[in-house]
């Protein structure tokens, strides 16, 4: 089941699987099984490693780590291959099902206990939605060195909307990055506030232009407003 491409694609997004394979090491690597073989690649930090080809992305030590997890515990039959539902709250068994199953049964079968779990914790976060909401954030964390907090905000106000109905756990990715575009903001308004100190007017007002317009609606617009000001010319005396 785990190399169906429909039910990889499901899970992605609506399940976490936990394998408990025994053996792996005696019965499978020391003895040549040909389902034992791998095959080289690259981890998630680049590091040369070797993956198993019966099941791609994994290693053998992370398969012989997970052996070693609660999975096992739930197969009470002596027989493989077993399959159990869990509830990640509780860890208790959802659903058995015996000898496997097919793979529209097992999909129907988790759609049902995510429902059941959606209902009593909330509604659960797909990992594509959060994967999109980090790589865009990630993004405009980039463009935020290079071309400062007043260039951004739109699109962090797009990546805001695009989250405002997700889970709070990926609001929070937006969160965290608001707080990363105010800082770079209040670091841009010491500057400009400096340059006035020093009678830099037209350096400051550089500055402080695009940040009152970008800054509407934060706590920061009554400064930036206040600072730009300082930099026009005062009116001659009447």
């Amino acid at each position: 089941m785990l190399q169906n491409d429909e039910y990889i694609a499901f899970a992605d997004d609506n399940s976490v699987e936990v394998l408990s394979l025994g053996s792996i090491q005696d019965a499978g690597i020391d003895k040549k099984d040909k389902r034992a073989d791998m095959y080289d690649g690259t981890d998630e930090e680049g590091k040369p490693v070797k993956y198993m080809k019966e099941f791609a992305g994994c290693t053998a030590e992370q398969l012989i780590a997970l052996n070693g997890s609660p999975g096992d515990q739930y197969n009470k039959t002596g027989k493989v291959p077993y399959v159990a539902i869990v509830d990640p709250h509780t860890l208790k068994e959802m659903k058995s099902m015996p000898g496997g199953g097919a793979k529209g049964n097992l999909i129907k079968a988790v759609e049902e206990a995510k429902a059941a779990l959606n209902k009593e914790h909330g509604a659960s976060v797909k990992r594509s939605v959060m994967r999109k909401a980090q790589a865009s954030a990630t993004t405009i964390e980039a463009a935020l060195t290079k071309d400062g907090a007043a260039k951004v905000m739109p699109d962090l106000l797009k990546l805001e909307t695009s989250v405002a109905k997700e889970a709070e756990i990926v609001k929070a990715v937006a969160a965290a990055l608001r707080e990363k575009v105010l800082a770079a903001a209040t670091t841009q308004l010491d500057d400009a506030e400096a340059k006035i100190a020093a009678g830099d007017m037209k350096a400051a007002s550089a500055i402080l232009k695009p940040l009152v317009s970008a800054l509407k609606g934060t706590d920061l617009a009554r400064r930036a407003a206040e600072l730009l000001e300082k930099t026009k010319p005062a009116e001659p005396a009447k």
